[in-house]
């Protein structure tokens, strides 16, 4: 399969899911005190081939290759999340859908293409009547963070660990090469308010963000606006499981940027 230039569109015929903005949605609990925004949700690709290896794969061109993908496990893990937030949000998905306000926006890596292609195909499942075209729309942006000179070793969680113990003391830090905490944070709220911007006419407008652990978790430090430091401590921050999908909850709703 061949994608376009950035930003990249896999045109889909699909029957398919949208959210009201507006729509109060059942919240996690610990989440209870908070007002939900029902815009965005983001969902964690399933497990992947590196993972099952403990093999850290964060570069772009290791990312994109699709012997990089999911594992089955994996693909199960898409479709079970997929098919709970459907029976989840039925009513309220068929009826923003039809105003053609979903979007689907993922990681270009193929572990994060690939479940996203798993929510079309139960979407598609799901409502089969006609409907607006979506896309699955590729953003660099939510790539997975690049863990520089620990590209292909294993086993990751040790080194993972290594780089969260320093993102707690300096989220500026790029140690070992890699990608700053800050720098993740910057390009998640950079993506955020862009795609603010283009939906600002659809009241009707949805997100599903596709994305990896680390992205989802600063991605979150930036809707609640904490530091990127935050997103290494799990009393602050949920961390996504593989597979997993949930709204993002804003401590307030976020600002659509300025036009160019």
């Amino acid at each position: 399969m061949k994608f376009a230039d950035s930003p990249m569109l896999i045109p889909l015929l699909l029957a398919g899911t949208l959210m009201s903005p507006y729509t109060a949605l059942p919240m996690p609990a610990q989440a209870d005190s908070i007002q939900p925004m029902a815009r965005y949700f983001g969902m964690r690709h399933g497990e992947s081939v590196p993972s099952s290896q403990q093999r850290i794969c964060s570069a772009m061109a290791a990312g994109i290759d699709p012997r990089n993908g999911l594992t089955e496990r994996g693909r199960q893990e898409a479709q079970e999340s997929s098919d709970a937030w459907i029976a989840a949000h039925g009513d309220t998905i068929r009826r923003a859908w039809q105003q053609g306000g979903l979007w689907i926006v993922s990681s270009p890596f193929s572990r994060s293409r690939e479940t996203a292609e798993i929510l079309v195909e139960r979407l598609q499942h799901w409502h089969r009547q006609q409907a607006p075209a979506l896309v699955i729309r590729l953003e660099a942006e939510l790539r997975e963070r690049d863990f520089g000179r620990f590209e292909g070793q294993s086993p990751s969680g040790p080194l993972y660990r290594r780089i969260w113990d320093q993102d707690a003391t300096n989220p500026e830090g790029t140690p070992w090469g890699v990608e700053s905490a800050a720098a993740v944070q910057r390009r998640g709220a950079a993506l955020i308010a862009r795609l603010e911007r283009e939906a600002s006419a659809n009241p009707y407008q949805v997100t599903v963000l596709v994305s990896h652990g680390d992205t989802l978790k600063i991605l979150q430090t930036s809707a609640q606006a904490q530091s990127a430091a935050a997103h290494q401590d799990a009393s602050r921050v949920k961390p996504f499981h593989t597979g997993e999908m949930r709204a993002l909850i804003w401590t307030h709703p976020p600002a659509p940027a300025a036009g160019p």
